[in-house]
């Protein structure tokens, strides 16, 4: 398991599973149909599905190879709390926009902050 991913890891395979089942359907569908407008249609679902897979997939393997930024919300401000790639829990950043610290931490597998 990769380090503080645990939730958003388990969604996206639920959602790929989801996607690939769409688009399993999607081609069956465009089979059956006679019109083909409509068979058109599917398959126009059906390449829309295949991106999203594709899209899923990358974003599996980013967090996987480490390539995938670690950001949160500032909760003092709303804008973007970057720690980068492969941070360390315990690593502490600040807000850029309103300068209120915050440490990575890691509940139940899954990152999260602390202010400081």
């Amino acid at each position: 398991m990769v380090k503080g991913y645990s939730t958003i890891l388990s969604i996206l395979e639920i959602n790929l599973s989801l996607e690939k089942n769409a688009l399993r359907r999607y081609r069956e569908f465009s089979m059956m149909v006679k019109e083909e407008e409509l068979k058109d249609y599917f398959i126009e679902l059906a390449r829309a599905e295949g991106g999203h897979i594709n899209g899923i997939v990358n974003i599996i393997r980013m967090i996987k190879d480490g390539g995938f930024e670690v950001s949160f919300i500032c909760p003092a401000c709303g804008w973007r709390i970057n720690f980068g790639k492969r941070p360390d829990i315990g690593e502490i950043t600040r807000c850029r926009m309103c300068g209120v610290s915050f440490e990575l931490t890691e509940k139940e597998g899954d990152f999260d902050i602390r202010r400081v």
